[in-house]
């Protein structure tokens, strides 16, 4: 069985990410990164989501059940976090800028 979880995503003012999930109290992770916050709170949902099972409890609202793994998913991007870009932080193009194919 599968969870399909609505999480929110911020930015602190300390520069932390900050991911959650609406509807369950204290189910938030503060991380440095938006990959490491996105890590976090998958596993922290899953504590609460045994606890809630063992206490039978329900879900949250847009908390759902899917017996197949979903297939698409909207995830944030930070390029900001990521080392391989194609262009440099200014903008200007350099000889060794990869050449990627046209987006669709």
């Amino acid at each position: 069985m599968y969870y399909n979880v609505p999480v929110t995503v911020s930015k602190q003012e300390d520069g932390l990410w900050r991911a959650e999930v609406p509807g369950i109290q204290g189910c938030w992770v503060d991380e440095p990164t938006l990959a490491k916050a996105l890590h976090e709170i998958h596993e922290v949902f899953a504590l609460f989501a045994d606890v809630l099972l063992e206490e039978g409890r329900p879900f949250p609202e847009g908390v759902t059940l899917s017996e197949e793994l979903p297939l698409t998913a909207t995830i944030p991007v930070a390029l900001s976090e990521h080392k391989i870009r194609r262009y440099p932080t200014g903008g200007k193009r350099t000889r060794r800028a990869a050449k990627l194919p046209a987006l669709p």
